[in-house]
Order: structure tokens, then sequence, then C-alpha cells
């Protein structure tokens, strides 16, 4: 019958539309019971946790329609600090009464169908109280749909819109309707949260913070709608800070509201205006200026804050004081209390107090009040702080402030301000820091309106229209730093192909612009992934832009697809420079691991099999992308680097470098550090030769001339000379500087200035008097905190901090003798005597905080982990440089050293506390110690015995199911101390740990608990060390500093005999252990090596073939002209740089101790003085013999009873060999090692040999070989290294280096039982080295130049002609087809400057290569003349007697080379041209690379694009090449005799193009005989060819043919000779 009758009900509800919702009627006041409870810790029984309760009646009445008024009745706060859950809760009393008076008062809310509206409540209510009020309103949330019963929604609640699940049914016995609602608290549509110090941060797949909320009700149905009459609510956050399995932490919250009875008595709201308080969104109050490390009660904060002060300045002078940094933070949390009056007031009282004053100017930084901006913005303009200051304070400013809108416009109105625009410095800092304000904000919220940008956009609109290249630069930085969708517009005008601004831009401006989109990629890739595609498609663009747009391209995270379409594009690339990087890129990408990369990776490994493997051959002279990372799922731990190393020119120094690190820790991302270096021109800027100028006009002239032959010769783009660094810290740009020319000039000018001298002489002057300072710095490091509302209306805060002050005394004084002279000549100091005693004590302390847990104003409830690190190292010391007698002295002298010289403390407590009785503070170690006999393996105690513990009465609702305690692990402690006797003191280690991870070995239990580690230096036993000493004496005097005789055991003589015979008798037994074991052990491990070869390396055919090759070309010495004799060169040259003995042994035994006939050269001795006056130490003595040119070092113990020594004896046998001999142990008898280095050839290529033999080793050293063996296969396959078997000497180590050309090596290392190979591996530079494996002849004498003309030999690029084929910069051969007497431009500077040009012509007589160089005023003609080479300087002989020749004015130099004349001008780009009779060289700089054209090439490493003509267009024929760089003839009567000229031709058959019948002429310029002339001799060539309609009718306009479209290539005649009629001639 009750089934029938609640159906009825419930269907006449439904008919009548009744909504469920809880019902309130009217006249009626429904009293509940409320119980909330917050707890944070690890989900592990028996650890400490802390947290708050709140428990109190809850009374409802309607006051209106829709209105209601709720108020609590008998409120009490509970106080949570214990082990859960044996402690009980503590009533918080005085904070009861004390918040009483606002918990009590009524508040009003609307209400209609379930949904909670607008909140009304009487200012006297803070926001914290009313906060509790929402908590309880939560509760009465219910969006309950008529027609379904289980349905999703986004509800709105006290913690956002969220996406919430409804499960609707009845208890038909208990007529009862059970309503059940979660809410998934990481899926909302809006989230109230509070972040600070996370806008740098990017948050991965992986989520480290979780929560979500289930609701239960219990409603009994009524005519009307229903009554609530039970609700529970527990919700659960969950933070995993290295992943799951590592261990979580959570944040638990838990509410039950109960039905109670009905009253009549209605509820009457106090005589009070009662203002709307917005919503059920939860409302921050003032948590975000309470930090939750500490809880302060600031009552007056100007006295506070000075009460601090004094503090910090008065206990951080001589050391730091270790609560410095806890200290600091309290400073800087009652300064965001402070207003701006306040601050103002401070300052007044204290700026002109230095110690004050910088406390103040390093804490109103990182305040980041408003108030706090004010203050460093008006100081400014009234010029209350330096230049440097503001400097800093920027800096610190802009990173470490909240931003908000109001931040944002004091930012903006500094930034812009004349004063700070007035200063490039400021300028910069203030800019970029305006920048970074826009994007923290809008990191925090992503709607954030474009307006915020809006005066930077009109800034750069007015920069772009004047074509101001700096305020460009800066503001693209500015916009990049923002990182506004909104900026993608102004940014794309000043690209290529999309604004019209971009043409007249420098590409390094054009470059900042595209890195600028990688900002705006990270909020929005989809629109910036478009236009980086377009970038890099653009074949007509500068390759650095294409390969930046790569990098912007492959940050958008692009798809298989897209990734796909790149690698196709490569496959067709021209440029090499670009294929190179992009391939690099997509290689590296393959390996990552770290999880925002992982859909690249995949991509990538897609992409990679499309491109050629050929490809990883690429040499290091062409760009290059490099990413590595490692990354730890199980700990979400991990790091990523990229290297882009951007080379436009193929030369030593790239364009562009940039490398950024990237780091990942807790399921989020950041970019840590980026550094940018361009290095444009610079080279260049620094190496050519400015003698030029007067001549300038003149030679440009003269070759204009010459070019202007060639009609549609380009001059490549003059790069400005400039060196660019920029640095990014979390992404945001703080600081780039531009270096040109004119501020390295302004450098040199300053650092040789008389102001420069003043500031030498004071320096020198205040350290003869003395110096002594002390200084403390602080530094936020970090302050990190996520705020968000709990269901109870009360906030969870998760926060990281960390603080550090720095402080240091120190003394330095200096005395110089003699005296320096007035004025000042820093030459005097070469010739004085120096002393200079100093003595600093540095100290650090650092605290660093991590909280989870409850903050409000009133109240903390928290776990937190804080460490705590202090260190002090104090030190003092001498020095003394005596100039004149080569004397030079460091003492380290003894100081007081505190008991602990490093304390590291980490603990992890529960806290709780209340701001009404601070006193009454409860702390709790998480991990409660107990007595070891308590340890049990049962990890849980019995059931039973667990459930006769309960919590407190008013817990029972909440926590019903209890689980057992676990108990602790015992503590652990231990000392170590290890003495250094030589320096007489001990270390000693004292460390302490206890945590719970014998509960699960996982990496947060780990941690948890509390770890001390102390480290003390003391004394050593024995007699005490009085001092530490190193002195070096160099000359005549050495040997007087010897502290005790040197003597070395001569074999040969009896005495030696005798003493030798005495030694082995003591160490027999130790030789033999050592020498059996050190044979042994490696042939052992080696063995264990070829083993594991044998089945693989050593089987293949590769490995095979390389070992045959070895065997095949031993390697052949040049010493003792076993080589070089057969080659023609004499003994006496050999001999000319090396030893006249006929081997090492034989000078060895002349005297095998060389301080029996010389004194030391260096005496060097290291030493502790004792007070016992006994030597204790080492000394070395170097002895050289100039004869037989070798070296002796012995290095021996200086105490009475020690007889260790080592000797080393090397020898320059010749200048092809060197050999040393290391013997080491007692009297130099234990260990004996033998070193060769000796040059020779393997095969045909020039090699280097170095062999280590060992005669006896320490046993230790084999042991560390035998475990390092193992390993070297494995790394060496890994490495592309070739490894095979082979049995080679078992006592010997063998490295050969040999260079079968310039730009590649061969190394081949011999171990005993294997040989490592890697072959053709390439170099960056070529190898400036002869024939006979020696440096090639340096002609400058000065040891600078020599360095220099090394450098640019080895960097320089190389075109040769031998015979008719030629060899171009980019080593591409072809056979050079000459016409007769035209000159052919060979090489040239294709810039503006047209530094120097080179001309090659194949003369009509003799038929012979004729040579003519232009550079400077100079027309030097080369040519042969029978057997002889000849050089005409304008025109006149220079005989070869009168060589070398060198230019009066400009560094050009020619001289005889081999067999033909060579010409030097390295200043101006022209390395060397060389010109012999069947062989030409010309080699350019390093920094003309790219810069070259002609027959020759640019030198750019772009094989692809090798065919360039005059006009830049890319011929496929070297024929079509070579003709298009002719020189022709103007007139048949020209005197150099040619008689050719360019001209397009017209193909003599008519083809089929496109469907119809079309006549072609060649785009391609043709030579043909001049008019009047007829051809002797004609090749054919393939050119391409433009077709038009037969039937057009309009003359073809040939002048500008090269411009047209090619539509096929076809055989051409090209005349190579001509011979004219005599009208013509």
């Amino acid at each position: 019958m009750r089934l029938v009758l609640l159906s009825l009900a419930l269907a006449l509800v439904a008919s009548q539309h009744v909504n469920l919702a809880p019902e309130f009627a009217a006249s009626k006041t429904y009293v509940y019971k409320y119980e909330a409870l917050l707890l944070g810790g690890l989900p592990v029984e028996g650890l400490a946790r802390a947290g708050m309760k709140v428990s109190s009646k809850v009374l409802i009445s309607a006051e209106a329609q829709n209105t209601y008024l709720l108020r609590l009745a008998d409120p009490e706060i509970f106080e949570y600090s214990g082990v859960w859950p044996k402690d009980p809760f503590v009533p918080a009393t005085k904070l009861t009464s004390a918040l009483a008076s606002q918990l009590l008062i009524p508040i009003k809310f609307e209400y209609a169908n379930g949904v909670v509206g607008k909140v009304f409540a009487p200012a006297g209510v803070s926001a914290t109280v009313l906060n509790v009020h929402r908590g309880i309103l939560n509760i009465l949330q219910l969006n309950l749909k008529k027609t379904q019963n289980i349905y999703e929604l986004q509800e709105a609640g006290a913690q956002g819109v969220c996406k919430t699940h409804y499960v609707i049914s009845e208890d038909v016995k208990a007529e009862r309707i059970l309503v059940t609602k979660s809410k998934d608290l990481t899926n909302c549509q809006e989230r109230i949260i509070k972040d600070l110090g996370l806008a740098y941060l990017e948050t991965l797949q992986a989520r480290s913070l979780t929560g979500a909320a289930t609701y239960s009700y219990i409603m009994k149905p009524t005519p009307t709608g229903a009554l609530l009459t039970e609700a529970t609510v527990r919700e659960l956050h969950q933070v995993t800070p290295v992943a799951e399995m590592g261990g979580v932490a959570q944040m638990e919250a838990k509410q039950s509201l109960t039905f109670l009875e009905i009253e009549k008595t209605p509820i009457v709201p106090i005589n009070a205006e009662y203002l709307a308080r917005g919503s059920l969104f939860y409302e921050f109050a003032t948590e975000i200026l309470q930090t939750p490390i500490q809880l302060l009660k600031i009552n007056n904060a100007p006295a506070q804050i000075v009460e601090i002060l004094h503090h910090l300045v008065a206990n951080n002078v001589a050391k730091v004081h270790e609560d410095a940094p806890l200290k600091f933070i309290q400073l800087i949390q009652v300064l965001r209390v402070a207003t701006l009056e306040n601050l103002e007031a401070i300052w007044t009282q204290f700026k002109d107090k230095p110690e004050y004053r910088r406390w103040i100017l390093d804490a109103v930084p990182v305040v980041g009040t408003p108030a706090a901006v004010k203050l460093i913005k008006e100081k400014f303009l009234a010029d209350d702080l330096s230049i440097p200051e503001t400097v800093q304070i920027l800096l610190a400013a802009v990173h470490m402030v909240p931003s908000d809108p109001e931040i944002i416009r004091l930012i903006s109105s500094l930034a812009l301000h004349h004063k700070i625009q007035a200063n490039p410095v400021l300028s910069e800092i203030a800019m970029l820091g305006y920048g970074t304000a826009i994007f923290k904000y809008c990191a925090a919220v992503p709607t954030c309106p474009a307006e915020l940008l809006e005066p930077i956009h009109e800034l750069a609109a007015e920069a772009i229209a004047k074509a101001d290249i700096a305020k460009i630069t800066l503001l693209v930085k500015v916009m990049g730093n923002a990182g506004h969708p909104a900026s993608l517009k102004p940014i794309m005008k000043i690209l290529p192909g999309f604004g019209s601004a971009a043409a007249a831009l420098p590409v390094r401006v054009q470059v900042d612009a595209i890195l600028a989109l990688r900002s705006i990629a990270k909020r929005e890739p989809k629109l910036v992934q478009p236009v980086a595609l377009q970038l890099f498609m653009d074949k007509a663009l500068h390759p650095e832009l294409r390969m930046v747009a790569a990098v912007v391209l492959f940050e958008t995270k692009p798809t298989v697809a897209l990734v796909s379409t790149i690698a196709n594009v490569l496959k067709k690339e021209t440029s090499m420079q670009i294929v190179s990087f992009v391939y690099s890129y997509i290689r590296s990408l393959t390996r990552s691991t770290v999880p925002d990369y992982a859909t690249v990776a995949a991509a990538s490994n897609v992409a990679i099999k499309i491109l050629s493997p050929k490809l990883d051959r690429l040499s290091y002279r062409y760009s290059k992308a490099i990413h590595l990372d490692l990354y730890k799922s199980p700990v979400m731990v991990g790091a990523a680097g990229s290297a882009f190393i951007i080379n436009d020119g193929a030369t030593i120094l790239p364009t562009a470098v940039v490398a950024k690190a990237r780091a990942y820790l807790a399921g989020a991302a950041a970019d840590v550090l980026e550094v940018g270096v361009r290095t444009e021109g610079i080279q260049e800027a620094l190496l050519k030769t400015h003698a030029l100028e007067d001549l300038e006009d003149d030679r440009i002239t003269k070759m204009k001339r010459v070019m202007k032959a060639i009609a549609e010769w380009k001059t490549l783009p003059k790069s400005q000379p400039l060196a660019s660094v920029y640095v990014k810290f979390f992404g945001q740009e703080i600081a780039f500087a531009n270096i040109d020319k004119a501020i390295i000039e302004q450098a040199v000018q300053l650092a040789t200035s008389a102001d420069a001298k003043v500031l030498l002489k004071d320096a020198l002057k205040a350290l003869q008097t003395g110096i002594t300072a002390q200084a403390a710095k602080p530094l936020l490091a970090a302050e990190i905190r996520r705020i968000f509302p709990t269901a109870v209306g009360v906030p969870m805060e998760l926060s990281l901090y960390s603080a550090a002050v720095a402080a240091a005394s120190i003394k330095v004084k200096a005395t110089i003798t003699p005296p320096l002279s007035e004025p000042l000549n820093a030459a005097e100091l070469l010739k004085a005597d120096i002393q200079l005693e100093a003595e600093a004590t540095p100290s650090i302390s650092m605290h660093t905080f991590a909280v989870m847990g409850v903050n409000t104003a009133f109240l903390q409830a928290a776990v937190m982990a804080r460490a705590k690190a202090v260190t002090v190292l104090p030190a003092k010391m001498a020095a003394r440089a005596d100039v004149p007698k080569l004397n030079f002295k460091i003492e380290v002298l003894p100081v007081e050293t505190p008991e602990h010289i490093a304390k590291i403390r980490v603990e992890t407590l529960a806290i709780a506390r209340n701001i009404e009785d601070l006193a009454a503070e409860r702390i709790t170690p998480m991990v409660p110690l107990v007595a070891t006999q308590l340890r049990s393996t049962e990890r849980f105690a019995s059931p039973m015995s667990s459930t006769s513990r309960s919590a407190s009465q008013s817990s029972e609702i909440i926590y019903s199911d209890l689980v057992p305690q676990l108990r602790a692990g015992v503590p652990f402690h231990k000392t170590i101390c290890v003495p250094a006797a030589f320096i007489g003191i001990k270390g000693c280690f004292e460390v302490t740990s206890s945590n719970t991870a014998f509960i699960k070995d996982i990496p947060l239990l780990n941690l948890i608990g509390e770890h001390a580690v102390l480290v003390a230096v003391k004394p050593a036993d024995g007699p005490a060390i009085e001092r530490l000493e190193a002195e070096v004496q160099i000359g005549p005097k050495a040997a007087e500093k010897l502290l005790k005789e040197i003597n070395i055991i001569d074999e040969q003589t009896a005495e030696g005999k005798t003493i030798i015979a005495k030694l082995k008798k003591i160490l027999e037994p130790a030789l033999r252990n050592s020498s059996s074991s050190s044979s042994s052990l490696l042939s052992s491990s080696m063995f264990g090596i070829s083993s594991l070869l044998s089945s693989s390396s050593s089987s293949s055919s590769s490995s095979r073939m390389s070992k045959a090759s070895l065997k095949q070309y031993p390697f052949k010495k040049f010493h003792n002209n076993q080589y070089l004799v057969s080659q023609g060169i004499s003994a006496q040259n050999l001999r000319s740089s090396g030893s006249s003995a006929s081997s090492f042994e034989a000078i060895y035994q002349q005297n095998q101790f060389l301080g029996n006939a010389v004194a030391p050269a260096v005496v060097a001795i290291f030493r502790a003085v004792r007070t016992d006056e006994k030597l204790l130490g080492y000394q070395a003595a170097a002895y050289l013999d100039k004869t037989n040119f070798r070296l002796q070092i012995v290095i021996s113990a200086l105490a009475e009873t020690d007889n260790w020594k080592m000797c080393a004896d090397g020898v320059v046998l010749s200048k092809h060999k060197v050999m040393t001999k290391v013997s080491w142990g007692a009297e130099c008898q234990e260990y004996t090692t033998i070193l060769k280095a000796e040059a020779g050839l393997l095969g045909a290529s020039p090699a280097a040999r170095l062999e280590l033999e060992w005669v006896k080793i320490p046993t230790i050293v084999t042991t560390y070989a035998t475990r390092l063996a193992k390993y070297i296969p494995n790394a060496a396959l890994m490495a592309g290294i070739t490894v095979n078997k082979a049995e080679n000497s078992e006592k010997e180590m063998e490295l050969t280096v040999a260079i079968p050309t310039e730009r590649t090596v061969d190394v081949i290392m011999k171990l005993p039982q294997m040989t490592l190979s890697k072959l053709a591996l390439p170099l960056p530079i070529a190898l400036p080295i002869g024939a006979d494996a020696t440096i090639q002849v340096i002609p400058e004498e000065n040891i600078l130049e020599q360095i220099h003309f090394l450098y640019a030999e080895a960097s320089s690029a190389q075109c040769s002609m031998i015979q008719d084929t030629l060899t171009t910069f980019n080593n591409r051969k072809y056979k050079n087809e000459m016409p007769i007497s035209c000159y052919q431009v060979l090489a040239q500077d294709c810039t503006p400057e047209l530094k120097f040009m080179v001309l090659l012509k194949k003369d009509e007589v003799t038929a012979q290569n004729h040579m003519n160089v232009k550079i400077a005023d100079m027309d030097v003609d080369l040519y042969p003349t029978g057997s002889d080479v000849l050089v005409k300087v304008n025109g006149v002989v220079v005989p070869i007697s009168n060589l070398p020749y060198q230019h009066p004015s400009a560094p050009i130099q020619i001289r005889q080379k081999a067999q033909g004349l060579s010409l030097h001008a390295p200043r101006l780009g022209l390395q060397e041209v060389y010109f012999g009779k069947d062989t030409l060289r010309v080699n350019v700089a390093d920094w003309m690379k790219g810069q070259t054209c002609g027959v020759c090439g640019k030198a750019d490493g772009e094989t692809r694009q090798e065919y360039s003509t005059p006009s830049g267009y890319q011929t496929k024929s070297s024929v079509s090449l070579v003709h298009s760089w002719v020189l022709p003839a103007e007139s048949c009567r020209d005197s150099t005799q040619c008689r050719l000229k360019h001209e397009s031709v017209k193909l003599e058959k008519q083809l089929i193009v496109d469907g119809q019948e079309s006549k072609c002429y060649s785009v391609e310029p043709v030579l043909r005989c001049l008019p009047g002339c007829l051809p002797v001799k004609t090749m054919p060539v393939t050119v391409a060819f433009h077709c038009l309609p037969a039937d057009y009718s309009r003359s073809v306009d040939l002048s500008n043919i090269s411009q047209k479209s090619v539509d096929l290539r076809e055989t051409a005649e090209a005349h190579m000779d001509c011979q004219c009629n005599a009208r013509c001639a």
C-alpha cells in the first residue's frame, strides 16, 4: 500500500511540475547539524596530518519569495596537528570567540529550483567568513532535471563551473529520493583558482594535481517539493609530485548536513545594510598577501617593517644569520600590507643609510603590490635611484610582480616615460618587462584583451614607417615576450612575403620577428603554423630565415602529415644549409622521450625514413640543429637541451648560435634558459684591413669598369658588421645587446683613455691603504603558489618558497715595492715586488618551504617540508709576486672556523596555528619516532585493537572506517671523518635520517621525515699546521729554493747497483703482484671483450675491410731517415730541430740525472709548514739540456723518511719524434711507462702516432682498466666506431691519426686485444699539414701573426685548377673550357666593396694560362715564360731577385713558393693566390666565405647551387657557367684581343611546346663572335630556352630574356675563338 501511495505522490508531483529541489517553506525555520573538516597529509595511517574542523547548527528560513536567511548557531572551530587518527582535534577557543561576532550574523541568499543565486551580507562580515557560508550554500546547489535520472552538465559551485554528473534514484521502502552528484574539479569551464609564480610553466598532459568531489543527498518528498534530510560531501585533492607510483599527498574535505528539526521562530536579520557580495563563487580574501609559511599579526606595519630591518642589518654583518631568509620573507609580507604612504615614510627614514637602503631595494621589487611599483616609479623620476640601482630593481620587479591590469598600466607608464626612454639600457629592460607583464597576466586570464598591446603596436607601426631598425628590434622582442595572438599581424608586416616593409630591413631583424612567433605559437599554434610553413617553403628567402622558420614550425607541434611534407620539400631543396639543419633537427627529435614532444617524435620517425641516410654524413661546416632530452616517467622529471647552429656561408664562426635548456618537473615544463649569439660580420670587421680607405673610390671604379662588361652582374648584399647576444629566462627575454664596430672602438678608446689610468691608479692606492668591505644580499629565489577553494569554503594552498641571504666580510691589503711613480705607468708593475694579503668570510643561508594546506588570515593548518642550509667558509691567504726575481708564492693561512662549516636540515611537519593564539602553535613531526624495540616485521596492528582507538566524537560521522597505525622507522645516524694529513685537517660528515621508506620504498616516502647533514672541519691528529705554501722560482736562483737534495740512482755505478738490489729485495713482493696483475687483468678483460666481438663487429664485411686496409698500409716513420731520405730530404734538414744523439737510450746513458751537470731552470714547492718544523709536501725541479733537446722533471716528497719520487724524462729526437719516460715510486724504481709521439705516413697519408708502453703499473690502474674495458665495444659501436678483434702488444696502447685530406682524418687505436678505428672523420677546418706531417712554413715572424696565419690557412676556402680541371671552393670538379684570349672571372669579392678580383685567360700565342689579380691599387699579372713564372705589378716587371715584394701601405706580399709565385693579402680577404706552370690556387679567408663569386663559386658549402651565373641564375651546365663569367669585348679593336660577346641565341629549329609550334630563345648567355668576326673554334653547350608561339608578331625583347621562365634545354653552338676581317680589325 505504501508503494502505491509513494508512486501516486511522485506522479502527482510530476503532473504539477513541482521541482524536487529542497524546499524551505515560509514561516518555518529549518535546523540542521553541520560539520565540515579539512585534513591534509599522506594517505598513510600513523603519520602526522594537519587540518581544521568547523561544527555548528545551521538555521535556514524564508524571508521572501526566493530569498532566504541563513544563520549559524553555536559555531566551533577546531585545529588539528597530530598523528592521525590517534590524536584529537583541539578547539581553537580564542579564534572562535574572535570570529563569533561575524559567524553569528545571518546572511541572505537567493534560491530558486535548487539553484543558489546572489549572496548578501553586511559589510562587517569578512570575505573569509562569508566563504564559510558559501561552503554551506554549495551543498544546497542542485540542478535537478524532471525528465532524466542520469545526466551531465557544467554546474556552478563554490569552486567554479565544473563538469557534474547526476544520478537520481528512489528508495521505495524508506520513501526517500536519493541524489548523487560527482564533480570533476579538473574539468571546469570556469575554475576559481589563483596562480602566483606559475605563469612561466607549461602544464603537460600528466596531471600532478587532480581533484574530485562527491555529494550524496537523501530527500523526503513533500506535496510542494522535498525536504533535505541529510547531505554528505567528500572532496579529495591529490598531489603527485613524482607520479602516482612515486607516492601522493592528499587534501581531503568532508561536510555533513543533517536535518534536526523545524522551528517556528523566524531568523531575524541584523539592523545593517545587506550588500550584494557576489554569487556562490568563492571570493579571494587576504590569503593572497599572507604567506603560508608563517602567520603574522600585523597591527602596525611601519613599526614592524622598521623592527625587521633593524634585525636584518644588525645580524648579517660579519656572517649571515641562520634565520635571515625567514626574516626577509617576513619583511616582504609586511611590506605587502603597507600603503604607499607607509613605504614613502620608510624610504625617507632609511634612504641615506646604505645598509638599510640595500635591504629595502632588494625587498621592494618582489613585494609585487601596486604601491611598491608606484614607489619604484616615483623614486626613479625623483632621481633618488642611481642607474645601476634602477637596472637591478627593474629586472627583479617585472619578473617577480604578479600581473594585473593596474600593474600593467604602471609598468607601461614607466617604460614609455621619456626619462626611461632616454637611457638605452633602462628603456630595453623596462620595455621587455612591459611585454612580460602582459604575458603573465594573459597566462592567468586567457581572455586578456588585445587593447593591452595597443601602445606597443602603435609604436611598432611608427618605427616601421620611419625604418628605425633599433626601435623595430626592441618592439619585436617586446611582442615576443607578450606572446599575444593580437601581435601576429604587426609582426607579419615585417616578415618577407607578408609585408612590404620587410625588404628594407636587415636579415637579423627579420630573424628576430620570426623568433617572436614562438611565444605566440605556445598559445595559438594553429595561427602560427601556416605563417611559419609559408616562410619555410619560400625558396627566395635568405636560408637563415627559412631555418629559423623551421624551428618555429616544430615548436607548433606539427602533425605527421606536416612533418612528412617538410621531408618531401627537403628532398628537392637546393640549399644544403637548410637540408643539413632541418634533417639534423628531425633526426634528433626521433630520439625524444619528453611527453610534450611525443607526437613530434613519432612524426619525425616517419619523416626520417623519407630522407636519404647519406645526409648523416654532412660535415660540420653546415648548419645543424641538435635536440637532446632525458625524461623519467616514474618520477615525472626530465631535462632537454636544444642547440641551433646556423651557418649561411660555411665559415668557422657560425652566423648564429641559439642554445636552450628546458626542465620538466611534476607534470610541468619550463624553458629555463636560452642564450642566442650572432657573429654576423664581426669576424670580417676584426680581421680585414682598413688601409685602403684612401684608395677606395678609385679602386672600386676600376673594378666596376671591368665588371660592367658582364651586363647582368649583381653584387651580393653586404652584411653590416655586427655581433649581438640575447638572454631569455623562463621564456622571457630579459636583456639583449648589439655590438657593432663603433661600440668596439669606444670600448678600446675607453680602456686606453686617461680615465682608465686614473681608475687603475685609484684602485692600486686603495689596495695599498687596505680595503675592508661587508655586504649582504638577499634573494627570493622562488615564490610559487596555487590557491583554490574547497567545498568547505576554506582555501587550500600548494606553495613553494625559497629564499637565500648571502653575506661576506672582505679585507684586502697590498704592498708594492718600490712605490709606484707619478704619473702611473702600468709597466712598472712588471718590475715590482707585490705582496697581497686577503681575508674573506663568505656565508650563505637558504630556506626552502613546500606547503600544502589551509592558509587564511585567521588560521593556518598545513603540512610543510622545510629545508635549511647554512654554509660558512672563512679563508685567509697571502700572495707575493717578486717579478724581477721571478719568484711567485701563495700562502694559505689558518683561520678560525665555526663548529660546522655547512649545515643542512630537512624536516616535514604538520602545523596548525591561529592568529588569536600564536603562542599555542602546534607543530608535529610527520614521522613520529618510536623506540627500536617497538619495530615489528608486521606492518599493520590488529584490527580489533585499532577499533578501540577512536578520534574525537565530532569526527565519528566523518571517519568511521579507520585503518590501524603504521610504525615509523628507526633513525639512521652515522659520522664519517676523512683525514687530510698533508694540509693538517680532517673533514667530518655527520648524517642523520629518519623516513617512512620501510612502509613502501617510493620516492615520496623516502623524503618524508627528518634528515640532517653536518659538515665540520677539525685539526688532524698530530703536529699542527701553521700554513700551506706554494712557491715557484724561475731562473738561476731556482736551485736555492730546493728544500731537499735530489739524487737519482745511477744504475751503472757500483753504489747504484747496490741500492737497486736493496730496493728490489724490499719491493719484490709488491712488484711481482703488481706486474702480474697488470698483465693478467688487462689480458683477461680484453679476452672477454674479444669473445663478445667474435660474433658481431669482427664478422662484418666493413670490419674485415678496415682490418685489411690497416694491414696494407703499415706506419712508415720519418724519424731516422726511414722515409724522407728516399724522398730527397737531407739528413741535415731532418736533424735541424732535434737531438744529435742516435736514440733516447744513448742520451739517457750519457747523464741519467741532469742535476749533476746543470742547475734547475724551474723549482716548484708545495708544502705544509708544521709547528715541529718537519718537512711535509712535495718539490718539483725541471732541468733543461739544450744541446740534446732534453727536459727532465723530478718530483720528490719532502718528508725526511719518504723516498717517493716521480721522474719524467723527455727528449726531442727529431722534429718528427718525441719520447718521454715516466718512472715513479721509491727512488723512481717501482713503476715505469714510456710515451712516444712521432710523425710518418699511413699509406700515402701524413700521420702521427702516439704510443703508450708500460713496463710496470699499479694494480689499481689495471683494476679500473678492466672495468672500463667491458664498456668499450658497446660504446664504440654506438658511436659508429669500427671494432676489430686483434692480437696487439699486451703492454702497449697505440693511437694513430692519419690525414688523407685536409678536411678528414682517420683515427686508429690499438689496444691489447682489439683495434678501434674511425675512418674519414670530417673536420670543421682544413689542417695546414705538409707532406712530411709537419705544419706548413709560416712566413710571419711575430708569434701573433703566426697564430693568425695558421688559423687563416686552416679556415680558408680553396679553389684550384690543375691543367684544365677546376675544383671549386665547394669541392666540385669540372673541366674549365676557356675561350682564347678572353679573361674570365675566376674569383672575386662579390660585395659592393670589391676588395679583390682574380682573372684568368688562355693566351692566344702560347695557349698557356695567364692570371691577373686586381687588389688595392695594384694590377698584378702572373704569367709563365719558359720554365719560370714572372710577375708584373701595374705593368712593371718585378725581377725574381727582388722578391718578396711588399706593398708600401697595404698588407699585400708577393713571394716565391715551390715552382711558382704566391700573392698573400689575408687582411683583404685573399688568403693566397698561387700561380704555377700547370697549377693555380685561390684561397679566400674564412670571413669571405659566402661573399665570393665567379667560376670558383661562392664558397658557401652549397654544392647544389654551385653553377651560379653573374645574374644569380642557376644553370645546369658547367660549360654554360664558365662561359657566363667570361669578360666579353666591347669591339674587335679591344686591347685584350678578345673577340667574343654574350648574346641570347635563337634555336634554329621550331618545336612543339605546350601543344603549339614555338620559336625559342636562350635564357642563358652564349658566347658568340663580334660582328665582323668569324668563328675559328666552336663547341656545343647545353643552355635553357624560353619559347614563344611561332606566330608571335611583336618584336622579341632580348634585353631581359634572362628573367623569363625556362621551357626546355637544348644544345647551342658557342664560339671559342674568332678571326676578324680586315675592315673590323
